[in-house]
C-alpha cells in the first residue's frame, strides 16, 4: 500500500542565519566544496530559477532546515547531512534522499528531481506528480 508524502524537509549541511548564508555564498564564489543540497537549490544570489520551477512541480510543501535548527522528528531520521526527509500522511518521517545520493546529483536540479521520484516509489511513497 502506497502512502502519500505531505511535506518534504530539506536539511542543509550549513548553519542558519546571515553568517551561514554568507559563508555558503563565499564557498560558491571561491569554488570551495560546501553543502551539495545548497549547490542544487541555491546560487550566489539566492534560490535558483530551475529549483523554483521544480519545487512548484513537486506538488507538496517544502520546508528548509539547517543543521542547527532541525526539529526532532526530522533529526531522528536525517542521518548524514545534507539530506531530504519526507513527512508521510500517517505522521511518520522517512529519509528520502540521503547525503550520498545528493552528492551524486552533480549540482543538477533535474538529477535531484529524478532521484526524489525514484526513491519515493522504491519506498512505497507517493508524490502528487508520481
Amino acid at each position: 500500500m502506497n502512502r502519500r508524502i505531505v511535506r518534504l524537509c530539506l536539511v542543509y549541511n550549513a548553519n542558519s542565519g546571515r553568517l551561514g548564508a554568507w559563508i555558503d555564498s563565499a564557498r560558491k564564489i571561491f569554488m570551495v566544496k560546501g553543502c551539495e543540497l545548497c549547490t542544487i537549490t541555491h546560487g550566489i544570489a539566492g534560490e535558483r530559477d530551475e529549483w523554483r520551477s521544480c519545487r512548484a512541480q513537486i506538488g507538496v510543501p517544502i520546508e528548509y532546515f539547517h543543521r542547527d535548527d532541525v526539529p526532532e522528528p526530522v533529526s531522528k531520521v536525517a542521518g548524514e547531512l545534507p539530506c531530504i526527509v519526507a513527512e508521510v500522511e500517517d505522521g511518520t518521517f522517512e529519509l528520502l534522499v540521503p547525503a550520498q545520493s545528493l552528492n551524486e546529483c552533480g549540482g543538477r536540479v533535474s538529477e535531484l528531481k529524478g532521484r526524489l521520484f525514484i526513491r519515493a516509489v522504491s519506498k512505497g511513497l507517493l508524490l502528487p506528480d508520481a
